[in-house]
């Protein structure tokens, strides 16, 4: 009977120590759980606000391509008009310069 208590109470120590094994095992899942959860949550908020950004950014970028499509129009028409009168200008300038050389010619005739 000395042995039946002495391994019933060996048995008891075994089964206490695995008991409270098994609680330390269980409290630290729980415990990483929550971590895992927790970290989880934060990469979601983190997740939300990068899309936001994302999204804001995209907008911004189609509107400032429509404004610069808008004013590379409206470049490209000034620029038609500019070259236009330049083109005008050196028409008469060159006009010009032809009358006045016609009239320098006449009125200094080639000198003997």
């Amino acid at each position: 009977m000395g042995d039946e208590k002495q391994s019933a109470s060996e048995l008891d120590a075994v089964l206490h120590h695995h008991h409270n094994v098994q609680e330390r095992l269980a409290e630290e899942m729980l415990n990483l759980a929550r971590n895992l959860k927790n970290n989880t949550l934060a990469a979601q908020n983190v997740i939300k606000q990068d899309n936001q950004t994302l999204t804001h950014s995209l907008r911004m970028a189609d509107q400032n391509f429509e404004k610069l499509k808008v004013e590379s129009e409206r470049l490209e028409q000034h620029t038609k008009k500019s070259v236009n009168w330049l083109l005008w200008l050196m028409l008469v300038v060159v006009c010009f310069m032809f009358i006045s050389m016609i009239l320098f010619i006449r009125i200094f005739p080639k000198l003997r």
